[in-house]
């Protein structure tokens, strides 16, 4: 009885270690990008790498962004136990994702999980077009300001340009005596009392010379 005992439980020992391996599920191995890692770009395809290898037609991978939205992903494609999954889309903000996945085990149980990677840097975004400022309007000649130059402080001041007119105002002539000169009837007046001095003398001068001439008696 007592040999036929230790039979049964070794017997039974051996069945449970067959079959506990057989029963065991399929767990993710690995990921890129890897769980709680931080990526300064959006990544362009998920890789999930499994304890077993899973069909590529029963599997489903999702990805979360930080706005609680699913981001377009591609066809999923298997290479016996990895999983790849490529990432449509090209604009992705900074924060936190999550990947969602679920695969089928080769006993024919589905397993799924969950891991979450962190995009530190957020999408590019196209330069803003730089617009060419218009030119100031040309000066002529007619609006340009005369400047001056004052000598003490050597800086150039503008001076406002007095209007001009078609017409240019008449030129000061002069009156008889009514801009403060020696008025035309004294010059007249001095030239005739000169004429008289000079002929006086010159009369006067005549005589002596004939009474010099005459011979003394």
């Amino acid at each position: 009885m007592t040999r036929l005992a230790l039979s049964a439980l070794l017997a039974t020992l051996a069945l449970i270690g067959v079959a506990t391996p057989a029963s065991a599920h399929t767990d993710l191995l690995s990921s890129d990008p890897a769980n709680g890692a931080s990526v300064p770009q959006r990544p362009t395809r998920l890789t999930l790498t499994f304890t077993e290898p899973v069909p590529a037609e029963s599997a489903t991978v999702t990805l979360t962004g930080p706005d609680g939205a699913a981001w377009p992903t591609g066809e999923i494609t298997a290479d016996g136990a990895t999983l790849t999954v490529p990432l449509a889309g090209s604009a992705s903000p900074a924060g936190p994702y999550t990947v969602s996945w679920t695969v089928e085990s080769l006993d024919g149980d589905f397993v799924d999980g969950t891991f979450a990677f962190t995009l530190t840097a957020p999408a590019t975004q196209q330069p803003p077009v730089a617009t060419t400022p218009a030119p100031p309007p040309a000066v002529t000649s007619a609006d340009a300001a005369p400047t001056t130059t004052s000598p003490s402080a050597g800086s150039t001041a503008t001076l406002d340009a007095p209007p001009t007119t078609g017409t240019s105002a008449p030129a000061a002539t002069s009156g008889d005596g009514d801009d403060g000169g020696v008025p035309l009837w004294v010059w007249i007046l001095v030239v005739a009392v000169l004429s008289v001095i000079g002929i006086a003398v010159g009369v006067g001068l005549n005589r002596r010379a004939k009474r010099g001439a005459e011979p003394a008696e």
